[in-house]
């Protein structure tokens, strides 16, 4: 069946300009791999070459042990149920990690090695930037909040937001150490939340799989706050990636509190969202979609896909009617 693409393009613009319909966007590792950086399998690489030893050798070991598919994200849940097996003991040992201090620095240095790499974008991020004035020229028009849930680390969207003066809401508060604020998060615009809903003109950016600016202040009792790039303080530790499992409740806070606004966000009433540079390889948000498409027949997903649609997602395509996908 031929499509026209001038056709096409004139129904996602008449989609995005109803200023009643909730509008959303998913921003996956595509979008910051158009700006030259690594995919999840050169990260992977990338992140063992930086490190040094011991960490180099334990990171090796893990990657042989997990097989041929493991990407750095896979190296992290591994670390971390180590640290959990571990706990405070300096005898216990996996895969030549002995201790709680050697199984903290290594997720420490994996954290740092991927901060680095994403730190800076080979090509200038002129998309970003468009994007950016986008968002700003839109935001005051809509009775709703646009809403930005994106799985990438690094600060490029939040760098194009505010040269562009956009204003908007990550989910921390404060000035001195922002800390994360799961209550506004978890706000709507209502009476009952009307202390705590950020005002409707300021964009929401949930970044589901952390940042490179997140920081566990262990001398801070345990708070998460948001810090500047470039430093990390003494007790403090980077997070990056959700680990699956239960280490530690106050790391997996923000991912918990964003995967819930996710699911509400596609749950209820005239919802749009776009997917843009979004893989389908992570099972446990694709299963998040999938139940908004099954729930809500109100809610249309479109998804941007650059190159050819695979077999896999004209699959989904033919299963759920109110998913589009675009090649």
């Amino acid at each position: 069946m031929p499509h026209d693409p001038y056709r096409v393009a004139l129904e996602l613009r008449e989609q995005l300009s109803s200023a009643e319909r909730r509008v959303g966007f998913f921003l996956g590792a595509g979008t910051s791999m158009a700006l030259g950086i690594p995919g999840i399998v050169a990260l992977t690489d990338k992140v063992g070459a930086a490190l040094q030893e011991p960490n180099k050798k334990a990171y090796n070991a893990i990657r042989v042990d997990i097989g041929n598919s493991c990407t750095v994200e896979d190296v992290l849940n591994r670390v971390r149920l180590y640290r959990e097996l571990i706990g405070e003991s300096e005898a216990k040992e996996y895969e030549g990690i002995k201790g709680a201090e050697a199984a903290r620095l290594l997720d420490t240095a994996i954290c740092q090695s991927i901060a680095e790499v994403v730190k800076t974008p080979p090509k200038e991020p002129k998309p970003h930037a468009i994007f950016a004035h986008w968002v700003g020229a839109l935001h005051t028009r809509r009775t709703s909040a646009l809403e930005i849930f994106t799985t990438n680390y690094d600060l490029f969207i939040e760098e194009a937001f505010e040269k562009s003066a956009v204003p908007f809401f990550d989910g921390f508060v404060g000035a001195v150490n922002p800390f994360f604020a799961p209550e506004c998060v978890e706000a709507e615009d209502g009476r009952d939340d009307a202390a705590i809903f950020p005002p409707r003109g300021w964009t929401r950016l949930w970044k589901l799989h952390g940042s490179t600016n997140w920081r566990l202040a262990k001398s801070d009792g345990g708070r998460i706050i948001r810090g500047f790039a470039a430093t990390i303080g003494p007790g403090e530790e980077l997070i990056i990636f959700p680990s699956r499992q239960k280490y530690s409740e106050s790391r997996k806070l923000p991912f918990l509190a964003f995967q819930d606004r996710l699911r509400r966000f596609l749950a209820r009433g005239e919802c749009l969202i776009l997917l843009i540079g979004y893989s389908f390889s992570d099972e446990h948000l694709n299963e998040l979609l999938f139940q908004g498409l099954r729930g809500n027949p109100r809610l249309a997903i479109n998804a941007l896909v650059y190159g050819a649609v695979t077999d896999k997602l004209a699959k989904f395509a033919e299963n759920f009617r109110n998913l589009s996908v675009y090649g």
